[in-house]
């Protein structure tokens, strides 16, 4: 087998790099597919119940719903024909594809109804440790308004305040500050 980083002098190189491409991607989706089913178990298996893993098995357990939703409806079709054959393509034209889209649609909304919650619930589980944090932080107010309120004793500090705002402010603005503060006067 030729890899896909050696050059190819067959006549068929193009063929080989994409069976080559085709078996690693394979590969990739395998192992994919093993490392999910062993994270599954371990979560299964999971005492502390530290995670939610409803979240991480939806996809297969919607799956899983249909595949015996699918069952359910091909067995009442060929009951449908051991009864009679017009019977059989009447179940087929009509009521079993709508039995179909009305039960997947209802899986499918219950299953996301189930995951809005599931969501619902981390987001509020992280919004509990932004509270305690902000418990945490709140005494640092206090003491910041207390250095504001000391700050403002200070009377060259009053001084120098004013110049550095009367510096950034665009001259015409300034202008009219100052007319302002004059008529008030």
């Amino acid at each position: 087998m030729v890899s896909p980083e050696q050059p190819n002098n067959d006549k068929n190189g193009k063929q080989t790099k994409d069976i080559d491409h085709g078996v690693t991607r394979v590969r990739e989706n395998y192992s994919r597919m093993l490392f999910w089913c062993v994270q599954y178990w371990r979560e299964l298996l999971n005492f502390k119940f530290d995670k939610y893993m409803i979240v991480q098995v939806l996809p297969g357990v919607y799956g899983i719903l249909l595949v015996a939703l699918l069952l359910s409806i091909l067995t009442a079709t060929v009951l449908a024909f051991m009864k009679s054959i017009w019977l059989g393509i009447g179940f087929m034209i009509l009521p079993a594809p709508l039995i179909f889209l009305v039960v997947a649609s209802i899986l499918r909304a219950l299953l996301e109804f189930y995951l809005v919650v599931f969501r619902i619930s981390e987001h509020v589980d992280e919004l509990v440790g932004l509270r305690d944090t902000v418990d945490r932080l709140s005494g640092i107010s206090d003491t910041v308004d207390d250095m504001v309120s000391l700050t403002r004793r200070i009377p060259f500090w009053k001084a120098m305040s004013r110049r550095s705002n009367r510096r950034t402010v665009p001259e015409p603005r300034r202008r009219r500050q100052d007319h302002d503060q004059d008529s008030d006067e």
